[in-house]
């Protein structure tokens, strides 16, 4: 395949054919971060899924996860937050999670597996060999409906919210198949968009405080070994603020394996992520790597990391935002 390159608004890039065509609009210069969306509730989980979580393996999710349904995890996974689910709690042997277990009906923990906080369970909450807690509840009523239900609300009035901003920089609905570097701005899909294996995406920050959101109107996905990397992200010594959006308002969200990714994924469908994959905030902000499901799924593939260790640190006062009419 011949690729060209191709400079459009500030973006410079190698694209297969004409994939990236230009539409810069005035709302270009005025993205927002995502921890101005969301309450504080809200910004504390690190998943949040309007069905079930499930992480693989090994996996580690650095915060909490909230769940419609279930919540459960593979052999030595790690949730470094709370686990709170609108039913059943499961996990596996010698996983671990650093805070409470609040499930809806039962709670089961593997053989080995510790819980720092209590366990609260709606109906029972089952222990393995030499499975511990730090507390047990059970026949208690489940707090978890409010939030389950005021949180697909609030994911789905961010995505829309998001949209409001307008297509910004078009990229047209396929593959980008080569490396590609992006400016700060919105970026509007009007279809699905992919990701070859092995591409690098590099959002250049330009020395400044910068905003990358990406609208994609059906699904995403990146392929195996995909690489974000964000460059020029400081001044005068000290790092700027980066926040990074990845916004798929019709569809899925998915990381193919080994995947490195930058930014905070929200979706109408499900996401899942890939073996080994990572899913990260830009180095040095206190926001990103979160992913939020507003209506289906989070599958974490075994071994992959979520946040890895930057989520949402003391976010500022909650502002919900005001949807124009028409």
């Amino acid at each position: 395949m011949k690729f060209s390159k191709v400079a459009l608004g500030g973006v410079s890039l190698l694209a297969a054919g004409a994939l990236i065509a230009t539409a810069v609009t005035a709302s270009q210069a005025k993205p927002i971060s995502v921890q101005f969306l969301m309450s504080a509730e809200m910004l504390e989980q690190q998943a949040f899924a309007g069905t079930y979580v499930t992480g693989g393996a090994t996996s580690t999710i650095n915060g909490s996860v909230l769940a419609g349904t279930y919540v459960t995890t593979g052999v030595s996974a790690a949730i470094k937050g709370s686990a709170n689910a609108g039913t059943a709690t499961t996990l596996g042997a010698s996983s671990t999670v650093a805070s409470n277990v609040r499930s809806g009906t039962a709670t089961t923990l593997g053989a080995g597996a510790a819980v720092t906080g209590s366990v609260t369970s709606g109906t029972d909450t089952t222990f393995g060999e030499e499975a511990t807690s730090g507390g047990n509840q059970s026949g208690i009523a489940n707090s978890n409906v409010t939030a389950i239900a005021s949180g697909q609300e609030e994911v789905l009035k961010a995505q829309e919210f998001l949209g409001l901003f307008g297509a910004g920089t078009t990229i047209v609905p396929g593959n980008i198949a080569a490396d590609t570097t992006f400016t700060a701005g919105t970026y509007g899909v009007a279809g699905l968009l992919t990701v070859a294996a092995n591409t690098v995406i590099t959002l250049d920050a330009n020395h400044q405080n910068s905003e990358f959101v990406f609208n994609i109107s059906s699904y995403l996905t990146f392929g195996e070994g995909v690489t974000i990397n964000v460059i020029n992200d400081e001044k005068d010594g000290k790092k700027v603020h980066v926040s990074v959006i990845w916004n798929a308002t019709g569809g899925y969200v998915s990381l193919g394996a080994g995947a490195n990714i930058i930014g905070t994924i929200l979706a109408k469908g499900y996401v899942s992520t890939g073996a080994l994959s990572t899913l990260s905030g830009a180095p040095g902000n206190i926001c990103g790597g979160a992913i939020y499901s507003a209506t289906s799924y989070i599958s974490i593939g075994a071994g992959a990391t979520v946040g890895a260790g930057v989520g949402c640190i003391t976010p500022p006062p909650y502002v919900a935002p005001v949807i124009p009419k028409g």
